[in-house]
């Protein structure tokens, strides 16, 4: 099997070079302000509703007649409608619940997938010019307001900054889930029970709380000493890369993470000799798949070698047949060597950009490079679970401009421009859970921005069009994909009734609320037309499921469609 290793800048060079020269300059660090009070991302208790052409208010009023839309809000207790504005026969509306455990962006797009609701959206509250607090923000030279070189993040943040409930898996050389601007937002297995020795949720793995090390098989993610080639520690690869992908943001505290909100979720590759091999990756994608992740980063590859590419492929498509986006380095060759698993159809490859807005004199290139992003003296949190060699310490100071102190630093590749695309993915996931793995990657070219670099590399990623781009299609239920279950609540069996727009390899899946596969009731070739299964309150191995909510996902070439279930005993 290969082994993959990360490629870093020549920090030994530069250290040597720096020593002669002189010290490096100092990073000033901000002074921390006391962090303001939080409040909520939109009214509570209220969606915004535009209905379709030749709809009245009635339809929202008239709670009698059997429906989809009747259905949708008389769960969700939305029981009171008011027209906005002056026209009382207009198409606008605000719905309104007095349930304090609404789920307001749930709601919404249970009402989108109505033919009688042309859109539908939470009641937000909207902030001029958002921007975070983080004291080293102004380190972060592609986040800041008006750089053309960057990637429009702080125009994006007005208008999504992620949920928990968006993950996005790490899979690299551990993550340092203590970190203080990594701990909020790290994911945690909620079917796991810390330290008891038990694998509670069944899926093979005990005490997984917030990912697995696949590299030496047990529950702690956390980084090891891990010299390359030259010497030098890159241990803390992982943790850089996660702060870049989703840094708990806005919180006076470090660094800001292009995610923001988003979950992490920690998959450690190497072994004890600090070698990633596939075996490894293979297992952690298909954790990663299981435990419900959106998005997955991956900064690692390696060209085609005996049959890599073909298996990083079918590695790959089991990801992406799940609905997960998965985003990848190009790789720091300076050439168009392919790389893998980037070069894989249907991933999401990255080259690096510099503080110019050109391609990073490292970066792969050729025409199957995606999205370029920043990936040149990229700011972010580094482990410290551990102590650093003298050596080592000497290097990150001289060289990567840590302050001896704090847990942040600089690095390069296209290893860092991979999770600030995957971070940007996680915003755009939670906007637009709906769209596949292909629609993302689909809507990231589409929206960048045209550079002449003077290789290929696609087109440089703007977050804030990625995100204005969303539209009605790209909610789960929209198009002409219908789903619904009945009986709903059910106990103990429902059925689950499709329609199905056209031929082809259909998908319909059963997850729980934290996002993990819990069975597949369809997965084969089938025509146009309706369909039912009956889904009997059991997972895969025929055990019965526990009370709760769970989500039934249907996809078929690029559509998705879905709808929630509850099951009461």
């Amino acid at each position: 099997m290969a082994h993959h290793k990360i490629r870093l800048s020549t920090a030994l060079l530069i250290a040597l070079i720096t020593l002669i020269a002189g010290s490096a300059p100092a990073i000033d660090i901000p002074a921390t302000d006391t962090a303001a009070p939080h409040t909520p991302a939109h009214a509570p208790g209220q969606i915004l509703v535009c209905l379709a052409k030749g709809q009245d208010g009635a339809c929202l009023t008239d709670l009698r007649a059997p429906s989809a839309l009747t259905s949708a809000l008389v769960e969700h207790g939305l029981t009171r409608a008011r027209p906005i504005g002056t026209r009382r026969a207009g198409r606008f509306f605000v719905l309104e619940s007095a349930r304090s455990d609404l789920d307001v962006v749930r709601a919404a797009r249970d009402l989108m997938a109505t033919p009688e609701v042309s859109s539908a959206a939470p009641n937000y509250y909207r902030d001029l010019l958002l921007q975070p607090n983080d004291p080293y923000l102004d380190t972060q030279w592609y986040l800041q307001p008006g750089n053309t070189a960057g990637v429009a993040l702080d125009e994006a943040w007005d208008l999504e900054t992620g949920s928990p409930a968006t993950v996005i898996a790490i899979i690299d050389t551990g993550v340092d889930v203590l970190h203080p601007d990594l701990a909020d937002n790290m994911w945690t297995n909620p079917g796991e029970v810390p330290d008891n020795g038990l694998d509670d949720d069944g899926n093979g793995y005990a005490d997984d709380i917030h990912g697995w090390d696949f590299g030496q098989g047990d529950a702690d993610p956390m980084p090891q000493r891990m010299p390359d080639a030259m010497g030098l520690d890159v241990a803390f690869h992982g943790t850089h890369c996660a702060g870049i992908a989703s840094a708990t943001t806005d919180n006076n505290l470090g660094v800001a993470g292009a995610g923001w909100n988003c979950s992490l979720m920690a998959l450690k590759l190497p072994d004890e000799d600090g070698n990633m091999t596939d075996l490894a990756i293979t297992g952690a994608v298909l954790y990663a798949v299981a435990a419900g992740a959106d998005v997955i980063s991956m900064s690692f590859g390696a060209p085609d070698q005996d049959g890599l590419a073909a298996y990083m492929q079918d590695l790959m498509d089991e990801a992406l047949d799940a609905g997960v986006v998965c985003v990848a380095a190009a790789g720091n060759d300076n050439s168009d060597t392919l790389f893998y698993p980037a070069a894989c159809e249907g991933v999401i490859a990255v080259g690096a950009t510099d503080e110019t807005g050109g391609r990073a004199s490292f970066s792969s290139y050729g025409t199957w490079v995606d999205v370029a992003a920043p990936g040149n003296r990229i700011w972010s949190t580094i482990c410290r679970n551990y102590e650093f060699s003298v050596t080592d310490r000497l290097l990150y100071m001289l060289a990567m401009g840590w302050d001896g102190v704090n847990p942040y630093m600089f690095s390069d590749g296209t290893s860092m421009a991979c999770p600030l695309v995957a971070g940007i993915c996680g915003l755009i996931r939670n906007q637009s859970p709906g769209l596949s793995p292909a629609e993302v990657r689909q809507r990231l070219i589409d929206t960048g921005d045209a550079v002449a670099f003077d290789q290929p590399l696609g087109v440089k990623v703007n977050a804030a069009r990625a995100l204005e781009s969303t539209s009605a299609a790209s909610l789960p239920g929209a198009g002409s994909m219908l789903v619904v279950g009945h009986p709903n609540p059910f106990n103990p069996s429902t059925t689950i009734q499709l329609d199905i727009p056209r031929s082809g390899l259909a998908c319909v899946t059963v997850h729980d609320a934290a996002g993990r596969l819990v069975r597949t009731l369809l997965r084969e070739e089938v025509g146009p037309g309706p369909r039912a299964l009956v889904f009997d309150g059991r997972d895969d191995s025929g055990r019965h499921l526990a009370s709760g909510t769970y989500f039934v996902r249907v996809a078929q070439r690029g559509v998705t469609a879905g709808t929630k279930l509850q099951l009461i005993k």
